[in-house]
């Protein structure tokens, strides 16, 4: 299967993860799940690419897609709530520093 796909399908499978662990256990708690959850997706998807933070923005988008489109439509639909395009923000930064650790591991 094509890593786009998957992390695509990750993405997608992040979204709803968000929702349950926010009902759950709270907003704090699912922005630092989503977080990690980015994070070890990312390097998962790099792993073994020692340039992947310059090579795989195009995975990082694709894994980010989900909660960039719903930022962006909620953003647009409802300007007062931007606590979603946080959660946006917070898992590209993830995701590149996911990125930045598979590549520095694949130099080492």
């Amino acid at each position: 299967m094509s890593k786009k796909l998957v992390a695509l399908i990750l993405g997608i499978i992040s979204f709803f993860l968000m929702f349950a662990l926010g009902e759950s256990f709270g907003v704090p708690v699912a922005f630092i799940a989503v977080g990690i959850y980015y994070l070890l997706s990312q390097f998962f998807l790099s792993r073994g690419n020692a340039r992947a933070l310059y090579e795989d923005w195009p995975l990082i988008l694709f894994l980010n897609a989900a909660l960039i489109v719903t930022a962006i439509i909620v953003l647009l639909i409802e300007p007062d709530a931007k606590i979603h395009s946080i959660v946006a923000v917070i898992s590209i930064v993830c995701s590149a520093i996911g990125a930045g650790i598979a590549a520095w591991l694949a130099r080492q």
